[in-house]
């Protein structure tokens, strides 16, 4: 049963959407667990795409699979290869679909530590920072220069040719410049902060700079304990230091709104999927009911 608080924190979200002058969302792994797509664990996802790898290696997820140590680069690139063309052919999850549709014509940016995509299949890549990368893009594995390359086409080669968790030596990416080996453009300890990374994060900066006078909604979803210095600190203290700037927190196991935050936040401990399902249903209410009180307004008229 639904209480009373869910249902009045649903409709304040949506009347603090609808005054906001500008909306800073904030996503992370939340995000696309809510959305059936669990990373971290041994879920549903991995069992149904990658038992070959958990057969042949013992891994029980796509995190431990990213980060764990192939015998050979052949065994590493054939799931790296299928795991990135996945995310090619995944269409957008319903809680990106409902986030769309609360933001879309607001003026909005999105800062986001996910790796899989999602939010590029809806949104411009000019609304979106990604400070962690993201698995559209390779880069040198030195780096020996600075910039990273479009992997799609790469990655399908290599995904179609992969027999028994192993490439063919041939299709390993290497750079064009040094002829070493490729690495996929995501957080790791060669990962390339050059030229294409540090645009993503001046259009960030610009936006929260332009926007600092104004009514800002800062919406953060599914951020964990991992990286807090991305996202979750600074909403925190950027809601605290702006005066008419409000958050809204929503993450399963999220922690009560801090004490300096209070009658400036809402948190939400609650399943993402629902509350952007419910918040989506709200508003479309309100806009009904609004254009049902314009279309009685002309007949009246």
């Amino acid at each position: 049963m639904v209480s009373k608080q869910y249902q009045d924190n649903i409709a304040t979200i949506v009347q603090k959407i609808q005054e906001a002058e500008a909306i800073v969302v904030g996503g992370a792994s939340g995000m696309s667990t809510a959305n059936g797509h669990d990373f971290y664990g041994h879920s549903k996802y991995w069992i149904d795409n990658f038992s070959e790898f958990e057969r042949n290696y013992g891994i029980r997820g796509n995190f431990q699979a990213l980060y764990y140590k192939y015998r050979t680069s052949e065994e590493r690139w054939a799931y790296l290869a299928k795991h990135g063309t996945l995310m090619f052919d995944t269409p957008p999850g319903q809680t990106y679909l409902d986030l769309y549709k609360l933001i879309k014509d607001k003026n909005y940016f999105i800062i986001s530590t996910n790796q899989d995509m999602q939010f590029s299949k809806l949104f411009p890549e000019e609304k979106i920072c990604l400070p962690q990368g993201d698995a559209h893009w390779f880069q040198c594995g030195i780096p020996c220069h600075d910039q990273v390359y479009p992997a799609e086409e790469m990655l399908r080669n290599m995904a179609a040719n992969i027999k028994d968790t192993r490439i063919p030596t041939e299709l390993i990416p290497r750079c064009p410049k040094c002829s070493g080996e490729m690495e996929p453009w995501i957080r790791s300890f060669v990962f390339l902060e050059g030229e294409f990374w540090e645009e993503g994060m001046e259009r960030y900066g610009k936006f929260l700079i332009e926007n600092s006078d104004k009514k800002v909604l800062f919406i953060e979803l599914g951020v964990g304990s991992m990286t807090p210095n991305i996202i979750k600190y600074p909403f925190s203290q950027m809601t605290y230091s702006r005066p008419d700037a409000f958050l809204v927190r929503i993450n399963k196991g999220e922690a009560p709104t801090p004490e300096m935050l209070k009658n400036k936040a809402i948190t939400m401990n609650a399943d993402i999927a629902q509350v952007l399902s419910d918040l989506a249903s709200h508003m479309q209410g309100m806009n009904s009911l609004d254009d049902g009180e314009l279309s009685q307004g002309r007949e009246v008229s």
